[in-house]
């Protein structure tokens, strides 16, 4: 009786073992597999079903709290469906749904999106005099505001930014805003401004790249209100060990101002510093 059981066991541990490194063929030809293939599928006439939902609310981990709709589960990585919705093979990375034609944007090796944890900046306009802060900026990773460093930027303690690499750079600073009070007879802008500190310069400091204004109110501005995003893209050769910061501030574009301020909101989804390197 001892010996049946030995052998029994035996015979089991070796079935599964084999059946760990085995190959599946369905469809035509059987007895011929491709031999990387751990399962494959042949014929002329039938193909492969996924798995299908008719829309996104049905995809696993579809969350309607979540900002991106859909909780983080990086183990679940890999996920294949099909989605009648969008008539299309959809995957998951990890963090949200995409179509299967769609890379993730951790995929894109020569870009890094900067957001920002810092609190908001008030900068007030009195008499057309007005300081430019540095725009705090972070390396979050944190992907449900696609935000990445896949360039392996550096970003010190005062917002500046160190260039890892020589090349051509598209950078494109976007920053929301809202207006914080004040008087304003006539037009008022926000003004972002992009300078560079170059590694190999002598004799030179902060430098301008690039300087945008974007309108904010006509007339007479009293009070607070709603918000507003200005932005741009502009493209620059940069040497390895060059910085570049980002500069805000508010001026009169018309007329006078006397106290007109505004609120720089820096923990939002929409304010990031855009990098990406072209070759």
């Amino acid at each position: 009786m001892i010996r049946k059981t030995i052998t029994l066991n035996v015979f089991i541990a070796t079935a599964v073992n084999t059946l760990g490194f085995a190959q599946v063929k369905m469809g035509k030809r059987p007895e011929i597999i491709h031999p990387r293939a751990a399962l494959q599928v042949e014929h002329t006439t039938k193909g492969i079903m996924l798995p299908v939902v008719d829309n996104h609310t049905q995809l696993p981990n579809y969350n309607a709290a979540q900002s991106d709709l859909y909780d983080n589960k990086p183990e679940d990585n890999g996920l294949v469906f099909y989605n009648k919705e969008i008539k299309d093979v959809v995957k998951y990375d990890g963090y949200r749904w995409i179509s299967a034609t769609e890379r993730s944007i951790k995929n894109y090796k020569n870009v890094s999106i900067l957001g920002s944890n810092a609190s908001d900046v008030s900068v007030a306009n009195v008499l057309g005099i007005t300081g430019r802060p540095t725009l705090l900026f972070n390396i979050l990773n944190d992907f449900d505001r696609n935000n990445v460093n896949n360039l392996g930027v550096t970003v010190n303690a005062n917002g500046e930014i160190t260039i890892p690499a020589d090349g051509f750079y598209r950078i494109n600073p976007s920053i929301k805003s809202s207006s914080a009070g004040g008087l304003s007879v006539g037009n008022a802008a926000t003004i972002i401004s992009l300078q560079a500190l170059y590694a190999n310069a002598t004799g030179e400091g902060w430098q301008k790249i690039h300087e945008n204004s974007f309108l904010l109110y006509g007339l007479l501005v009293t009070a607070g209100s709603a918000n507003s995003v200005n932005n741009f893209s502009t493209t620059k050769y940069l040497h390895a060990g060059d910085q570049i910061r980002l500069r805000a501030g508010i001026q009169a574009d018309t007329g006078l101002n006397v106290g007109a301020g505004v609120n720089f909101k820096m923990n939002d989804k929409d304010t990031f510093i855009y990098i990406e390197k072209l070759n």
